[in-house]
């Protein structure tokens, strides 16, 4: 009996190989990037007439070389090297495929957005610059914010097909504990920052860097009262590079809460405010964002909400 059943399972695997399906009987899923045709120009603020987008034949950014994609960033790591700023002005279709069962389906389009364009897209976005902000190792799709985040948290089927494919990483998440008002010109705020991931995450430490280098990589809090918005102006420290005894290494799960000054505001509110902040990533060349034993955490993580003054 043991040995009929033996019989059984191997052409099966074997099959199974050849048809890229696993041992559970689920489709390999592929995660493709293509460009639009050359010579395309009509740009869509929707996902709703993405079937009609002329697209290239071989795609720009191809499944094997993808390394991952971190969701609280919004940007693929890769294994190798893409060129971005030649492709200024051109779409870009996100595409779920198979080979094996012939599937492909259109995902989302975006933009290379490039500098000169004033008109902020409604859809995902690429930089069409290349080795600015995201080394030339990284596919960022928020444009550093210019395209809500919280858009690209809504493209659940594009999450499923990361998953499948076995590219989606969680990153980390940053909370906002508290803001306080020390004078008219003055806050504390204290975030928490948590690694949702299942490998180590270096993260840029507020404490390790020096506030002032701190604020070189985020405007800090930005609050909003009745139509009237409070920026901060202060001088932050010019960082030429980042060295390594600046991050902080979270292992998976594990947080830290950081308590930060800002000055350079006039006349700060009290009472009920809203606030936004972004959380830095560091700037890297091509492959230093990897570590032997986790990789550097990259991009911006955005954060709003209100909170109370005195």
């Amino acid at each position: 009996m043991k040995k009929f059943i033996f019989l059984i399972l191997v052409p099966l695997l074997i099959s199974c190989n050849k048809e890229e399906v696993d041992f559970l009987g689920k489709t390999k899923t592929e995660i493709n990037i293509y460009l639009a045709e050359e010579g395309w120009t009509e740009y869509f603020n929707s996902d709703e007439n993405i079937e009609t987008i002329p697209l290239e034949s071989t795609p720009w950014l191809k499944n094997s070389e993808i390394e991952f994609y971190d969701w609280s960033s919004h940007m693929f790591y890769l294994n190798t090297e893409k060129k971005k700023g030649e492709y200024g002005g051109r779409q870009f279709v996100v595409k779920k495929e198979s080979n094996s069962l012939s599937i492909s389906k259109r995902l989302f389009v975006g933009l290379f957005f490039p500098i000169y364009m004033s008109a902020m897209p409604h859809i995902p976005t690429i930089l069409a610059v290349d080795n600015l902000f995201v080394p030339a190792d990284v596919v960022d799709f928020s444009l550093f914010g210019a395209y809500p985040p919280e858009n690209m948290d809504n493209k659940f089927e594009f999450k499923e097909a990361l998953i499948s494919a076995g590219f989606f990483r969680e990153g980390i998440d940053v909370e906002m504990l508290h803001i306080d008002r020390k004078s008219s010109s003055t806050l504390s705020y204290t975030i928490r920052v948590t690694n949702n991931d299942k490998e180590n995450i270096y993260v840029l430490d507020p404490n390790k860097m020096g506030e002032g280098r701190f604020h070189f990589f985020t405007n800090g809090v930005s609050l909003w009262k009745n139509r009237t918005s409070y920026y901060s102006q202060y001088q932050s420290i010019s960082v030429p590079e980042v060295k390594s005894s600046w991050y902080t290494k979270l292992a998976p799960q594990k947080s830290i809460e950081r308590t930060i000054t800002l000055g350079g505001f006039t006349d700060l509110p009290t009472g009920g405010v809203q606030f936004h902040f972004s959380f830095p990533g560091s700037e890297v060349d091509a492959g230093e964002w990897k570590k032997s034993n986790g990789r550097i955490w990259l991009g911006n993580k955005f954060i709003q909400g209100e909170t109370n003054l005195r």
